[in-house]
C-alpha cells in the first residue's frame, strides 16, 4: 500500500448545493458588467498575458504622474478606468484559476482512484470469467462494450503522443 497516497474526500451535498448557490450569486451579481464577444471580435483583440499586466502597470503609473506627455487626442481619465477595470477582472480571474485548479486537481486524482478501482475490478472479473465462476460471463459481457471504448480511446492517445514525441532511441 502506498503510504504517500492522498486522501480524497467527498464534498457533502449540502456544501456542493451552498457553492452553487455563491457560484450562481457570484454571476449574477456580476452580469450586469459583463461583454459577451462573437469569436470574430474576441480574435481582433490584443491578448493580456503576465508580461502585458506589468507593461499595462508600468504605463498607467507613468501617464498618472506624467499626464503632460500622454496624447492629447486620448485622456488619462478614461485610460484610469479601462486600466482598473482590467486590473480587477485579472484579480478575480487569478481567484477563480485558483479554485478551478484545485477543483481540477481533485477531481482528476478521485477520478484516477476511481478508474484504478474499476480497472481492477474489471480485470478480477475477467478472470472469474475465464474460470467459470457463475454470474462472472454475464457481467464479463457487460462490462466489455465500455472497457473496449476506453482502450481505443488510450490507443488513440497514446497514437497521438508517440507523433509528437521523438523516438529517444534509434531501432
Amino acid at each position: 500500500m502506498d503510504m504517500n497516497r492522498k486522501t480524497v474526500k467527498r464534498i457533502p451535498e449540502e456544501i456542493l448545493r451552498e457553492a452553487q448557490i455563491l457560484l450562481d450569486e457570484l454571476i449574477f451579481s456580476l452580469k450586469p458588467y459583463f461583454v459577451a464577444l462573437s469569436p470574430p471580435e474576441r480574435q481582433g483583440l490584443i491578448k493580456i498575458e503576465t508580461e502585458s499586466i506589468k507593461f499595462l502597470e508600468v504605463s498607467h503609473r507613468i501617464a498618472e504622474r506624467n499626464p503632460e506627455l500622454f496624447p492629447g487626442f486620448m485622456k488619462v481619465a478614461i485610460f484610469r478606468e479601462e486600466f482598473s477595470a482590467a486590473h480587477e477582472l485579472w484579480m478575480l480571474i487569478n481567484k477563480l484559476d485558483e479554485l478551478k485548479e484545485k477543483i481540477s486537481d481533485t477531481e482528476l486524482l478521485a477520478g484516477n482512484y476511481a478508474m484504478e478501482t474499476a480497472l481492477t475490478f474489471y480485470h478480477t472479473v475477467k478472470i472469474a470469467a475465464k474460470h467459470d465462476i457463475p454470474a462472472a460471463r454475464v457481467i464479463y459481457e457487460e462490462f466489455r462494450p465500455a472497457y473496449s471504448l476506453r482502450k481505443r480511446k488510450i490507443r488513440k492517445a497514446v497514437q497521438a503522443k508517440d507523433k509528437v514525441q521523438p523516438e529517444l532511441f534509434e531501432s
